[in-house]
């Protein structure tokens, strides 16, 4: 009874033992000690009494990976008996050979998460167990999200990403705008070493240095079974020489990568090299990279030899991503040029360069690229200046290609000014695949009035994007512009569905432009934000809701409309709910709860 009391008192009383034998633990030399080993749902645990004995049974070794356990049992039977228990709870703990039970318990994650608990001397936190086996289980997630454990202690956190070493379930780690403590990445890091299901790490904003990197190449170098496709540090400070050690590694991956993305990693030229070579190195990741982004690194100069020759030779690239980086346009269009064509459907180069620009002369493959790309659906060059030529070539480059139907073009903030809109005025009536134009923020103001004419011409536009536009029209000439705009959007076989204004400062002249909302049939979203309208403006605004009956989202925040502003729209929204389908009209971005209170069945 005192024996049974000891062990009970050692184990927790509450639990509940499936195996009991008196064993004989080697200690020092030839020293035995008697022990009882007792097993329980998930762990193994031995308790030591004061007496001992000498004789020797048949023995068991038990290899831990911090100790070696050589016990004597009483016969071959208990021995078997043992082994047996413990192979039993090593299944239920870690199922890798049973979908089903993988299935209905997360791959075992409680209690696996329960044995790293005991393991590391921590807490079982019961919290984490319930969200596991019901949010996560309910959602079919296989993403271990560290952003719903971040109220717990760092230690809390090595004990949730310990677990990931053994389980079958989640094949992906992530985390964001959370800073890593030492001990959790030294965690993540001895996953990344041994396991055989991490798909995905995504670490993104963690405050990560260079030194993290070589880590994560060193443990990637220890697991040839890994399967990691996906890796993203944006955002982390890694420089030339985190990147450098781990494009060494990256060389090497048997699986390729999918999805690779080092934005904002401090990188220079001399990094983005290392890396480049690395990929043109790997022979698998021609047919497997289909996401990079590079973007926010200081790429400036003609210094790419590697970046060029990657994008030169054949690949499946999907999206590539080199925005706010300074690299030049017109040479990654030109490599892209040699490479593959087939795939490419996001090509986002805001903030570049034209390395061209100073020169008339536009290279042939500028325009050739455009006209050959099979699948590009969306083009960001906002912020990038183009010369008049190379803005001409884009834009037949696109209108004769037969392959695309749907481009979305963001040429926002790039100085087009009057000499732009005549290039616009030229070419746009007849283009037949542009489905989304941004063109704000690019000095137009009064070019306007003649480009909306030939704009109104083109047949394919469905969302256009005009803000920023109007800071240098003379009051007295806003009307004329926002008539033409307004008998754009009233034709009767209008395509455009979408319209954004936002930012444009327009104050009272807006009403032109609300006084035809009534009766429009085309748009279903509009955005007005940022125009000073006032409260004149929303009740012009309350009366075109409650005629309306295309319109199901309206943005107007930083309007200085007052509450009684606010009132009048959502009396509007009530009377228009009660006989059209619900409309959300956005008034404060991120204010979700006045968001709620406006609309109508919908939420912003």
């Amino acid at each position: 009874k005192t024996e049974d009391e000891t062990e009970r008192r050692a184990v927790g009383r509450r639990v509940k033992l499936s195996l009991r034998r008196r064993v004989q633990l080697e200690v020092k030399g030839d020293k035995l000690e008697n022990r009882v080993l007792v097993r329980h749902s998930c762990c193994t645990h031995t308790h030591t009494h004061t007496h001992t004995h000498t004789h020797t049974p048949t023995g068991l070794v038990l290899e831990l990976e911090r100790a070696q356990w050589s016990l004597r049992l009483g016969s071959q039977d208990e021995v078997d008996e043992v082994i047996a228990h413990i192979g039993s709870s090593l299944h239920r703990i870690c199922p890798a050979g049973s979908p089903v039970l993988a299935a209905v318990v997360a791959g075992g994650f409680s209690h696996q998460y329960w044995c790293v608990c005991d393991q590391l001397g921590l807490p079982y936190r019961e919290e984490v167990q319930w969200d596991v086996d019901t949010i996560y289980l309910t959602q079919d997630t296989r993403e271990l999200n560290l952003q719903d454990f971040v109220h717990l202690e760092n230690r809390d956190l090595v004990a949730i990403i310990s677990v990931l070493e053994y389980n079958q379930w989640f094949t992906k780690l992530s985390t964001k705008d959370y800073k890593l403590a030492t001990d959790v990445c030294e965690q993540i890091l001895r996953v990344v070493a041994r396991s055989s299901r991490l798909e995905e790490l995504l670490l993104d904003n963690a405050g990560l240095k260079s030194d993290f990197a070589q880590k994560l190449a060193g443990a990637l170098s220890h697991n040839p079974a890994s399967t990691l496709h996906t890796l993203n540090l944006a955002n982390n400070s890694l420089e030339d020489k985190g990147v450098s050690a781990l494009s060494a590694q990256l060389a090497k991956l048997p699986m390729g990568l999918k999805h690779l993305n080092l934005s904002r990693t401090s990188m220079s030229p001399k990094g983005v090299n290392s890396l480049c070579q690395a990929l043109c190195a790997n022979p698998v990741v021609c047919s497997t990279l289909t996401h990079l982004d590079l973007s926010g690194n200081s790429l400036r100069g003609d210094d790419l030899p590697n970046l060029h020759s990657f994008l030169s030779h054949p690949n499946c690239l999907e999206t590539l991503d080199l925005s706010h980086s300074d690299c030049a346009l017109d040479q990654v269009c030109a490599s892209l040029l040699r490479g593959s064509l087939k795939h490419l459907s996001v090509l986002n180069m805001s903030k570049t360069v034209f390395s061209h620009r100073k020169s008339k002369e536009v290279p042939p493959s500028f325009k050739q690229f455009f006209s050959s790309v099979q699948a590009l659906g969306s083009v960001s060059l906002s912020g990038t200046r183009l010369p008049l030529e190379a803005l001409k070539s884009l834009l037949l480059g696109l209108g004769c290609n037969p392959n695309l139907s749907e481009v979305s073009l963001d040429l926002s903030s790039c100085e087009l000014r009057s000499a732009g809109s005549q290039i616009l005025e030229g070419c746009i009536a007849e283009i037949p695949n542009i489905s989304s134009l941004d063109i704000s923020d690019n000095g137009l103001d009064m070019d306007l009035t003649t480009l909306l004419v030939w704009l109104a011409k083109n047949r394919s536009i469905r969302h256009l994007s005009l803000g920023k536009n109007f800071n240098n029209i003379k009051s007295k000439n806003v009307s004329q512009v926002l008539d033409n705009l307004v008998h754009m959007i009233q034709e009767e076989e209008s395509p455009l569905t979408s319209l954004s204004l936002a930012d444009s400062r327009l104050k009272a002249e807006l009403s032109i432009v609300l006084n035809a909302l009534g009766s429009n049939t085309s748009l279903t979203r509009l955005d007005i934000s940022g125009n000073a309208m006032g409260d004149m403006g929303a009740k012009m605004l309350a009366k075109a809701l409650q005629i309306n009956t295309k319109l199901r989202t309206v943005v107007w925040d930083r309007n200085s409309v007052s509450p009684q502003g606010l009132q009048d729209v959502a009396a509007a929204l009530e009377k228009y709910g009660n006989k059209n389908k619900p409309v959300c009209v956005c008034v404060c971005r991120g204010n979700t709860s006045l968001c709620q209170s406006l609309c109508v069945e919908s939420v912003c």
